[in-house]
């Protein structure tokens, strides 16, 4: 018998059986198999993305640095050679990952979790106890309606590592994180690159001035988009898809080498049998109280991509050590905690604290202040002076709300709002500051003064 069983071994998984293992407790990781330990982060989502992308933007600031004497010589892209050297990093990662379980005495198991009933569950022919159970399944991708993956002409993310070369034309269904940044890739690589969104706005969950300038900027880099678009018909021939695109007021009748599903993740929970163990869920989302424990079975936990939460690996760390904090009966950490979203597409798109639409329901009243990377010496030096800079503050009291910022390197500036917020700076407080020059980071003062 384990003191503990996690069902799930992605970054919500790894993280607890680690932090529960180093606290002495007897910890049981079971996962599917080898290749899946890290998740889809690891494997399929974050790590080979990013380090795709990181390609991807030097091709596309080839022109930009040609001007300044650098001349590439760029003929040809081998994808076979970034994939393999994705392979290494996913394993070097992966590396680190078995030692940290190891440290921390964790025992893995491999195979398919079911419960059997609330103190029991099945790992292949094994039947395993514990006195607590943390569920950290994670998601796959969701599935279109209509247009079914085949691996071939229709694919998810998890294909495009595993492409053969670049396709000629490439349509994205989605224009959420996942599908602006493979928009980037593709379109920076060369690809006819078509994105058609079923909302009103790429990336949905930001504020609405910065889906209109990601648009804006992926149209000047040659990037369709669609919005409020759905697709009504299709059909495969051997070398494409023909899709039929419903814009509302008309239809187009459309031909890609490549078609991209990319609209959201479900909960992996269905093959868990969690009504043997009386666990609730809705839609595949197991439902937890304010501690992350099951509603009706308080010796099990969920969390990561299994419950309503944002499905960001480094939330699932945080949720990870909270639930640990508390099996440890340690000092508990807060419920809610505020957490940068980014999206690593060209320009970058990164925001923290409630949107300005969240804001205005809530009846908060708050101002704006916003400042152009166009006035930033280190963003030209850099090669790219699209996007800005936009702070939420207070209305009365100044005090730093949210920001959101899209342009060079705004998965790494958010921080520094994460951390005015956290430490309840205001407006005041921040143009007493000194920021080093030339620096991305000094345009912060520019929006203050």
């Amino acid at each position: 018998m384990y003191d503990v069983v996690v069902i799930g071994a992605g970054p919500a998984g790894y993280e607890i059986a680690s932090l529960l293992g180093e606290g002495k407790k007897s910890v049981c990781l079971i996962e599917k198999d080898e290749e899946h330990l890290g998740g889809t982060c690891l494997n399929w989502g974050c790590i080979p993305a990013k380090n795709f992308l990181e390609s991807a933007i030097y091709v596309k600031k080839g022109a930009y640095f040609k001007e300044c004497g650098v001349d590439f010589a760029f003929n040809a892209f081998d994808i076979k050679k970034l994939e393999n050297n994705t392979c290494r990093l996913i394993c070097d990662t992966k590396t680190g990952i078995f030692k940290k379980l190891k440290k921390a005495k964790v025992e893995i198991k491999y195979g398919t979790a079911s419960f059997v009933d609330e103190n029991l569950i099945k790992v292949n022919d094994e039947i395993i106890e514990a006195s607590e159970f943390i569920i950290a399944s994670g998601s796959n991708h969701k599935e279109h309606p209509l247009m079914k993956i085949d691996k071939d002409k229709i694919i998810s993310s998890k294909e495009v590592f595993s492409l053969e070369k670049i396709p000629k034309s490439i349509l994205i269904v989605g224009g959420g994180a996942i599908g602006c940044e493979f928009a980037t890739f593709f379109n920076s690589l060369g690809a006819k690159t078509h994105i058609a969104e079923f909302t009103s706005k790429l990336l949905p969950i930001e504020d609405d001035d910065i889906g209109r300038t990601v648009k804006r900027e992926f149209e000047k880099a040659g990037i369709k988009v669609d919005l409020k678009a759905n697709i009504t018909k299709y059909e495969i021939s051997e070398k494409s898809v023909k899709v039929t695109l419903d814009l509302g007021k008309k239809e187009q009748l459309l031909e890609f080498e490549k078609v991209l599903i990319s609209i959201g993740r479900v909960p992996n929970s269905s093959k868990l049998n969690l009504e043997k163990a009386n666990i609730k869920s809705n839609k595949g989302f197991i439902e937890v109280d304010r501690n992350l424990q099951s509603i009706s079975n308080k010796k099990v936990y969920a969390i990561g991509d299994v419950i309503k939460s944002p499905a960001l690996a480094h939330v699932a760390y945080y949720e990870a050590k909270r639930v640990a904090n508390k099996i440890l009966s340690r000092e508990a950490l807060p419920q809610k905690a505020i957490f940068p979203s980014v999206t690593f597409c060209s320009p970058q798109v990164a925001s923290i604290g409630e949107s300005e639409n969240s804001l205005k329901e809530q009846g908060i009243k708050f101002k704006t202040k916003k400042v152009f990377f166009k006035s930033s010496a280190k963003a030209k030096i850099k090669g790219d002076d699209s996007g800005f800079i936009k702070i939420i503050y207070d209305e009365e009291t100044q005090a730093v709300l949210a920001a959101a910022i899209i342009g060079n390197e705004a998965t790494e500036l958010i921080h520094q709002f994460l951390v005015a917020i956290n430490a309840k700076l205001t407006l005041d407080d921040l143009s007493k500051m000194i920021f080093a020059h030339p620096t991305l980071s000094e345009l912060t003062l520019e929006a203050l003064a």
